[in-house]
């Protein structure tokens, strides 16, 4: 799965130039970048055809530019959640002093008095086979009145390794590396969310430059709707003075004018709030940069096709990035139920230590001629002990734990089996949904082509139809009102044909959409280095700690994809 995200080994931004011309290959970031600037100034024309507008939103659109820290994030947690294997220091220092009233002699003292200085140093990991091992020193400097020590003060020193190896409930990559897993599995499902986004923003960004077009084109035919009412009045008023109409028809061309003046008004409105709705999706936030006007460059004609439903389908329950994160969520859902089974295990650990102590202080022995002799060893004595290995010992031990019943584990377990069984479910569904838009989509492709034929064939007959009634009308063989008609309809002729060959525009990229081949159509790579390693990513692919890996006998036994391509509508 990794791979379908690995695009490219490196991330890269892509440099805008000035003319934003096109490229073979649009490569977007996954990773934070510097927003690009705008190649125009204010009062300036930028010239766009569908991929500079690409261009400009991958680099500029403020959402998919939130949407990389997002990753970035991701990948803070994969390599963090390493850290769990790092090596733990730790030192202490301390003093205590007491003064305690006795009631024995064999206490040495009336008052028992006491000063003690502790310190030592550590140093633990965990492994990912879940054996915690240690190594301390540790060393007391203890210092009392009772007369019973004839090492007054005294030093203690000891060096100890230790061990603590769970063989049950705790062994295995599978329970200490499960963080780490889940990071990277989570990184993944960011990175195709990151897809999701990109894919999101070029369909948007693609409907949003067809609607341009086509209110763009709609003032055209508006305004040429417009010149033959206006014409249309002339002609009339020349046959009124002449006397060849009546006052009255003169009425009704005025009347057709006005109309056509609004609705060239209406079609400039509807085109200024098409551009803004592109603006805002190629990143357009200063306002001196709203005063650029967008010029579209791309042709809306194109030549029809029509694409092989079955592998329509077949590509879409491989390509989609829907399906892929699901299964990546499959995927984490396991994890947690090899993780819940590992936990629902007794605890049964072996624990040991090996040590080496030395003992040294200051001692009073009586000498040849009586009198007291003061022997003084300090730390140093004791700590020479230890290094020669003069006074060994070691543990070793099992221990075994089980709460009674362990309702708890149990029912994490089971829990978590049916969350993965949820999930399982859930795909299924998606696949079968991804089906049906696939289908429709398809079947849109091939109404958009139908209709683009009806609308070809209704404008030229429309065309013809007017030219007609006009030569009738300057043979004084039509009324204005009928001409007027014949306009209306020759409008409305045009305006079929543009719509329908936008919408086939649109209904295309709803079909690359569908089929999870967007991007590939439009050749735009996604630039993600993938997840990095984490720390002490060592004994990761040793089989054998893989404790929990074993089968489970009530797997989930999901619908099979040819099944779900036989779903019908």
């Amino acid at each position: 799965m990794k791979t379908r995200m690995n695009v490219l080994l490196a991330a890269t931004l892509l440099v805008l130039s000035a003319a934003l011309g096109s490229s073979a290959t649009l490569d977007i970031s996954a990773l934070p970048t510097q927003v690009g600037s705008l190649p125009a100034t204010p009062g300036d024309t930028l010239r766009l055809d569908l991929t500079g507008a690409y261009q400009l939103a991958l680099a500029r659109n403020l959402n998919l530019h939130v949407g990389r820290y997002d990753l970035a994030i991701a990948n803070t947690d994969v390599r963090g959640s390493g850290g769990i294997f790092d090596p733990n220091f730790s030192a202490f220092l301390n003093y205590d002093s007491t003064e305690v009233p006795t009631s024995t002699i064999l206490e040495g003292a009336n008052v028992a008095e006491s000063e003690n200085m502790r310190f030592g140093l550590g140093i633990n990991q965990l492994l990912p086979s879940g054996t915690e091992v240690g190594l301390e020193w540790f060393s007391r400097r203890s210092k009392t009145n009772s007369t019973f020590f004839f090492l007054n003060p005294r030093w203690d020193a000891q060096i100890r390794a230790t061990l603590a190896q769970p063989l049950l409930n705790g062994f295995g990559t599978v329970a200490t590396r499960s963080r780490i897993i889940i990071a990277e599995n989570i990184r993944d499902q960011t990175a195709v969310g990151f897809e999701v986004q990109v894919i999101q923003l070029l369909a948007d960004v693609e409907q949003a430059y067809w609607e341009l077009v086509a209110t763009r084109l709609a003032i055209g035919v508006t305004q040429q709707s417009l010149e033959l009412a206006e014409r249309l009045l002339e002609e009339t008023r020349q046959r009124v003075e002449v006397g060849t109409s009546a006052p009255i028809d003169t009425v009704q061309s005025e009347a057709t004018v006005a109309t056509r003046n609004q609705e060239l008004i209406y079609a400039l409105n509807a085109a200024a709030n098409a551009e803004d709705s592109l603006k805002g999706l190629l990143g357009f936030d200063q306002p001196h940069e709203w005063q650029v006007r967008i010029e579209t460059t791309d042709s809306y004609v194109i030549e029809p096709i029509l694409p092989d439903l079955d592998e329509s389908i077949n590509t879409a329950l491989v390509k989609r990035p829907a399906i892929l994160r699901q299964e990546l969520e499959m995927q984490r859902l396991q994890q947690n139920v090899k993780v819940a089974k590992n936990r629902a295990l007794p605890r049964l650990d072996l624990t040991g230590s090996y040590a080496f102590g030395g003992l040294s202080g200051t001692s009073t022995i009586e000498g040849p001629d009586g009198q007291p002799i003061t022997i003084r060893d300090g730390w140093g004595d004791a700590a020479q002990q230890v290094f020669n290995f003069d006074f060994p010992a070691w543990t070793v031990g099992l221990t075994y734990s089980v709460p009674i019943g362990n309702h708890q584990a149990k029912e994490l377990l089971a829990r978590t089996r049916w969350e993965r069984d949820r999930t399982g479910a859930q795909l299924a569904a998606l696949k079968q949904q991804i089906t049906r838009e696939v289908r429709f989509s398809v079947r849109s492709l091939e109404d958009g082509a139908a209709a683009i034929d009806a609308a070809v064939a209704s404008r030229r007959l429309a065309e013809r139809n007017l030219e007609a009634e006009q030569t009738k009308f300057n043979n004084g063989l039509s009324t204005n009102f009928q001409v007027s008609e014949i306009q209306d309809a020759a409008a409305t002729a045009q305006f079929s044909e543009i719509r329908a060959r936008v919408n086939y525009r649109k209904a295309l990229a709803i079909y690359y959409g569908s089929t999870g081949t967007f991007l590939e159509s439009k050749s735009v790579e996604i630039a993600d280095p993938g997840a990095p390693d984490s720390a002490h990513d060592y004994w990761k692919d040793v089989k054998w700690l893989q404790f929990s890996s074993f089968k489970e006998s009530n797997e989930l036994v999901t619908i099979p994809a040819e099944q779900v391509n036989t779903a019908t509508d």
